[in-house]
């Protein structure tokens, strides 16, 4: 099910809305479209996979985000409330019940406590963490990659910096950016810096594991961009002895299917990192289990781990919660099969 109303009548109704409302004035108008637009985003994918917990958690997080670029707690709850407004007298009655539900228990989280925590805490390798965080928001990229190779050097294992290093530092720019600690230039290169050290872990990936005669393809979706996460997937199936294959970011649906039809893997893994990009692991899904000999695919990323039941929406064969967690998964799953 979705709001089969045009897009831009609904925004420009819920603008309207707002302005009739003193909630915004004339020279806010095109920012104020833009995040009702983004608000629609949610909402409908959340409507299209039953699942208003994908709305209530973005709801959550852009209040954080707005907060925290000093704008009003006002902003969001009453483009919220002037959603589901217009919603109620314009769409028909199914759908503007389902959508007014979804928004009103979004209004209801909002009122709880919900301040992100910290991503580094007590945990293994914490020092190094903290110190590999430190030296990438300096845009101090060679002390990063020394600090990371002598850490292998010293007999750190390469799985112990991905899963206790590279993704909870990940995680933490993306909370200091979230609560307006750091900018989008920041986060972008913290990002570069790690992927570029990463692309230097190969010799230690490679000697890792005996081969399994077992084979991967892995990929972002299409439009998705956040590819760190599936790139970190891929590299654990590599150290555990399969042959992985990385195809990269927002890779294109038909190529995708190619590659995988060409390839034969044992397991695909299909990243989204954005809510909005659920409907593209969908439709791939669907495209692949059109081929002659359709592998298993493994979903992740996070709305998967919002919503637990969500891979199961989409039709994959499998989740796994995190890159540490996958090859476990998938295993587990082959030998069932």
């Amino acid at each position: 099910m979705g709001i089969n109303v045009p897009r831009e009548s609904l925004v420009s109704a819920v603008y309207d809305d707002l302005k009739g409302r003193g909630l915004v004035s004339p020279e806010d108008r095109e920012l104020c479209i833009q995040d009702i637009n983004y608000h629609l985003d949610y909402l409908e994918e959340a409507i299209r996979n039953s699942s208003p917990e994908l709305f209530e958690d973005y709801v959550l997080w852009a209040d954080i985000l707005l907060r925290n670029l000093g704008l009003p707690e006002e902003c969001l709850r009453g483009s919220l409330k002037s959603m589901e407004k217009v919603m109620l007298e314009i769409l028909d009655d199914e759908t503007a019940s389902l959508a007014s539900s979804y928004i009103s228990g979004s209004l209801r989280k909002l009122e709880m406590e919900h301040k992100p925590p910290s991503y580094i805490r007590d945990q293994p390798l914490r020092d190094l963490a903290e110190k590999y965080l430190e030296l990438v928001l300096n845009t101090e990229a060679k002390k990063a990659r020394d600090l990371i190779i002598s850490s292998l050097k010293s007999g750190v294992n390469v799985e112990d910096i991905y899963l206790h290093v590279f993704e909870p530092v990940q995680h933490e720019i993306g909370r200091l950016w979230q609560t307006n600690q750091i900018s989008v230039a920041h986060e972008h290169y913290a990002t570069s810096v790690t992927q570029m050290i990463m692309s230097e872990l190969y010799p230690y990936i490679y000697q890792a594991s005996e081969r399994k005669n077992l084979k991967l393809v892995a990929a972002c979706v299409n439009n998705e961009l956040h590819e760190i996460g599936i790139r970190m997937v891929s590299d654990f199936f590599e150290i555990n002895g399969w042959d992985s294959v990385y195809l990269g970011a927002s890779t294109p649906p038909e190529d995708f299917r190619k590659m995988v039809d060409e390839l034969k893997p044992d397991l695909v893994a299909v990243s989204a990192t954005m809510t909005f990009n659920v409907g593209h692991v969908r439709s791939l899904i669907k495209i692949l289990g059109e081929l002659d000999d359709s592998p298993p695919v493994m979903v992740g990323g996070y709305p998967f781990n919002v919503d637990t039941e969500l891979w199961r929406k989409v039709g994959a064969d499998l989740h796994a919660a995190s890159a540490s967690s996958a090859v476990r998964v998938a295993e587990e799953f082959l030998k069932t099969e």
